[in-house]
């Protein structure tokens, strides 16, 4: 479980904030990482089905309409580490477990294979094999036909290219979760371990397909690599919290995150996308606003749910500019200590999908919004009004 120690306030309340500290957690799943790669699987399973066409031994695989982002991390990495340091493609990579069956035109396939890498660009993998299972006359195969997921395998050692400064986290449980236990941007954390030790800031949370919480620092202070998956460290949890909301000391000046609401087709059903991504969960710090754009209103009717996913979720933290004319609606979100941890979203009407929020931190909110429509002399302004 974790521990919390009585809060306690420093003497810098004249300045508008206090050095307030939340406490110990215990956590059993952590692991350092400065790079990108380090949050890629080697030799994950895939669960995206991708395009292929064959033109003599010549096979093309695009997975640019993939919707995943664990699988096009996956392949974007691998296939730029093949030609990392320079010079030709000429790399390596194993196709298997690709059954295709198009029940239509009575087509059946199997394309295991073994390939080298020719080209590769945006998601989209050109190579040629040496052996492969069996084809079709077409040689042109869709996504939607293939009974199991074709997997890629590759010897190479991946290599991104990208620095990162934070760590991963595998929750166990609500204890061992940073979002569970309240840690929320600008926060400080303490660890004392072999490699790190000394005050890291938060500067964002995430969660990612495979429920590992993603911890990014700001660069005051750079992690070492260090895995410390199955080993107890106890974190403290330092806040410079504001003596007016309860939450971090500035949050306010924070940059909106702004994200957008559409539908993608999958397996021929329309699925809400926030990003591009079907169904992404969100982590919704206390304080922060948030702006959903939804640009295809008539289609897109992004709504909150409460934690039933039955009932739709309002407060006062939320509302909404809608603009006809161009069929644009924009929601606001500023989550605060009335939003409740769990919430969910999804679209009413024909888009199908429901994704997931978690909530963190501590922020109170103030419903103060007024709209501003500029006329050729004048703005005429009101308060609350046109917002819904």
């Amino acid at each position: 479980m974790p521990e919390f120690s009585q809060q306690r306030r420093s003497p810098y309340g004249s300045d508008g904030f206090y050095i307030q500290d939340l406490g110990t957690a215990e956590f059993y799943g952590l692991e350092f990482i400065d790079t990108f790669e380090d949050k890629i699987i080697p030799n994950q399973n895939l669960v995206t089905r991708p395009s292929v066409l064959i033109e003599g031994s010549t096979i093309l695989l695009d997975y640019s309409d993939s919707g995943n982002p664990i699988d096009r991390n996956f392949i974007d990495t691998l296939f730029t580490s093949m030609n990392s340091a320079g010079g030709t493609f000429s790399s390596g990579f194993t196709i298997s477990g690709a059954i295709y069956n198009d029940p239509i035109r009575d087509y059946s396939a199997d394309l295991a294979a073994s390939c080298t890498l020719s080209n590769y660009t945006n998601h989209k993998i050109l190579g040629t094999f040496s052996s492969i299972g069996s084809t079709i006359e077409t040689n042109f195969y869709h996504p939607d036909f293939f009974e199991t997921v074709p997997q890629i395998t590759s010897v190479v050692g991946l290599t991104s290219g990208v620095t990162l400064n934070g760590l991963i986290n595998y929750p166990t449980s609500k204890d061992t979760s940073f979002i569970s236990n309240n840690f929320q941007l600008g926060d400080y954390v303490d660890f004392s371990t072999s490699s790190n030790n000394g005050r890291f800031t938060i500067s964002g949370i995430t969660v990612d397909r495979l429920d590992r919480e993603i911890i990014t620092f700001s660069n005051t202070l750079l992690v070492a690599p260090e895995d410390l998956k199955g080993t107890k460290v106890t974190v403290g949890h330092v806040r410079k919290t504001s003596n007016l909301t309860s939450g971090p000391y500035a949050i306010e000046q924070e940059t909106t995150v702004v994200h957008r609401v559409g539908s993608s087709l999958a397996d021929g059903v329309a699925m809400i996308t926030i990003d591009s991504e079907i169904e992404k969960p969100l982590v919704l710090n206390r304080g922060i606003m948030y702006l959903f754009v939804i640009d295809n209103a008539s289609t897109v009717n992004l709504q909150f749910l409460d934690a039933t996913q039955n009932s739709p979720y309002t407060e006062t933290g939320i509302y909404s500019v809608i603009d006809s004319t161009m069929n644009k609606r924009y929601t606001f979100f500023v989550p605060n200590n009335n939003t409740p941890n769990q919430l969910y979203y999804n679209s009413s009407g024909d888009v199908s999908g429901i994704g997931g929020i978690q909530v963190t931190g501590s922020y109170v909110y103030t419903y103060n919004t007024k709209f501003s429509i500029p006329t050729s002399s004048s703005s005429t302004t009101s308060s609350g009004g046109g917002f819904y």
